[in-house]
């Protein structure tokens, strides 16, 4: 592959990791430390820098939007007709992985460079994307740059979320000069390319090099509070007790059993997850008297996702008289399934015939910025194998081989579309 390509991959992944460390190869990564890199983290503003730097390199003009989405345009030579945007995320989920998002952002600054190396004209302005928060490990929901960017939430009311530390987006922003004021007008665009790690099994286990996503799954989070009673643990007699993470446990087993359920029932992708488990005041010899609990339901169908959403929060509310514990229930606006263009897939099967790659159509189980973008432009997503399906996790990985072949599809894609 291009050592650039390679370069801004391992140099970017250096950011989040302790302490800095370049990692190129598989056999190197180090299971227990990965990268971190939330919205707002000194560590997120260097990868971003890094980012930047390379769009200017390729003779981008770079600016940032309101709530710190990133563009580098490329001039068309007919400015009368809509963009091609192409692009992900750099932001990480904590303890993650190095190619989750920043693959799809240094490759596309890649394609620019491979197109400016050709000196290839393209009618349709081509417009590399950075978008803020997209994984929801700072400020509470995932997609957050894109979500505020589609016009399904606010400008304000994107900037007035809150981190774990009670800081709002529009603080950190200013804080570490992401702040802009721009804002893209999305009716300018055409078309939305994301090249992005599968994050699960399926190429990785067919030997497949190229997936071409069709449909993206939807995905809500349900954030419950359940407060019980904390006291000793060798005082209290067990039927005295309000034990709030015993609650807790009950809701873990739910959303596990029901979620089996609907897949055995209905033949559906559903998933649930308790991802996050927060115990006050987590010391052994102390009945927990307060818990924190983070959900996450899946689907690419809307009606079965809603279902599991409504049947969770109704076992939380159930557990108060079960066991006279209190439940604070919230849900952060949702991202529903959705479909992808199928132009967009035509032309990235195209791409990809053009280029000697086999490629298979797919489904993605992950949630994305491209889901949605797709809400407003014609979008299509390049899958490219995982390592043992393994992502959001410091074991995450792709073989330069398979990135490179993502690299020459995406381009292609590029040429293809910005010439249309």
């Amino acid at each position: 592959m291009k050592n650039r390509l390679k370069e801004d991959i391992v140099a970017s992944g250096r950011f989040g990791r302790e302490p800095e460390r370049r990692v190129d190869a598989f056999d190197i990564l180090d299971p227990e430390n990965g990268v971190t890199r939330p919205t707002g983290t000194e560590a997120n503003a260097k990868v971003r820098a890094y980012a930047m730097e390379k769009m200017e390199e390729a003779g981008l003009d770079v600016r940032m939007d309101a709530v710190g989405n990133i563009f580098g345009r490329k001039k068309g030579s007919d400015p009368g007709v809509g963009a091609v945007m192409c692009g992900s995320h750099l932001d990480s989920v904590v303890n993650g992985g190095q190619l989750d998002g920043a693959l799809g952002v240094f490759s596309a600054i890649e394609a620019v460079r491979r197109l400016n190396d050709e000196g290839y004209t393209n009618r349709r302005p081509i417009e590399v994307a950075v978008f803020t928060g997209e994984e929801g490990s700072a400020f509470g929901m995932t997609l957050l740059g894109s979500t505020a960017l589609v016009g399904k939430m606010s400008y304000e009311d994107a900037l007035a979320r809150k981190n774990p530390e009670g800081r709002m987006l529009k603080e950190v922003l200013e804080n570490s000069g992401y702040a802009g004021e721009f804002v893209m007008d999305l009716k300018n665009v055409e078309y939305f390319v994301e090249l992005h790690i599968e994050q699960g099994p399926v190429l990785y286990n067919k030997k497949m090099p190229i997936g071409i996503v069709e449909n993206i799954a939807g995905i809500t989070w349900v954030y419950a509070t359940i407060r019980g009673e904390g006291n000793h643990a060798g005082t209290t007699p067990m039927k005295m007790r309000k034990d709030a993470l015993v609650a807790a446990a009950e809701i873990i087993l739910f959303v596990e059993k029901r979620a089996n359920e609907m897949v055995d029932k209905l033949g559906s992708a559903t998933v649930g997850t308790v991802g996050k488990l927060t115990v006050f005041p987590n010391g052994t010899n102390i009945v927990p008297g307060r818990v924190e609990l983070g959900i996450d339901i899946r689907d690419v169908v809307p009606a079965h996702m809603e279902s599991l959403k409504g049947e969770v929060s109704e076992a939380l509310k159930a557990l108060e008289e079960k066991y006279g514990v209190s439940v604070d229930v919230s849900v952060p606006p949702f991202h529903s399934p959705e479909p992808l263009s199928p132009e967009v897939v035509d032309i990235i099967e195209k791409s990809a015939a053009q280029t000697g790659v086999r490629t298979m159509r797919m489904n993605s189980g992950a949630g994305h910025d491209s889901q949605n973008i797709a809400s407003r432009v014609k979008t299509g997503m390049i899958f490219v194998p995982s390592v043992g399906g393994i992502s959001h996790a410091p074991m995450e990985w792709t073989e330069w081989e398979d990135i490179e072949t993502g690299a020459k599809v995406l381009t292609q894609t590029l040429r293809n579309l910005a010439g249309s």
